[in-house]
């Protein structure tokens, strides 16, 4: 499975709307920050669709170190779940 890399992304966006690199990276960039701002203030952006990113808090709970076997407290920490749109799941999932 190959991989699709920023680059790429602004140079396919950049030939589909017929706008130069430089001024849709510009549009790439200001778009990835204003989704990642809106999740750090505990907000869920929703892309119609297409998905829905939600901030998430992971509470703190006791574990076990893997190598030493001993009782371990891991720390809550913030991560962003996704919820794929029923309209991209199914054509995800189409035969």
């Amino acid at each position: 499975m190959e991989k699709l890399n920023k680059n790429e992304i602004i140079e396919i966006v950049s030939e589909a709307v017929h706008v130069s690199k430089v001024d849709t990276k510009k549009i790439i960039d200001a778009t990835f920050e204003l989704i990642q701002d809106t999740l750090l203030d505990g907000q869920s952006v929703n892309i119609k669709n297409f998905c829905v990113f939600e901030p998430k808090t992971k509470s703190g709970r006791k574990g076990t170190h893997p190598k030493k076997h001993t009782q371990i407290e891991i720390k809550p920490k913030n991560t962003v779940t996704i919820h794929l749109a029923r309209e991209f799941k199914e054509r995800l999932n189409e035969d």
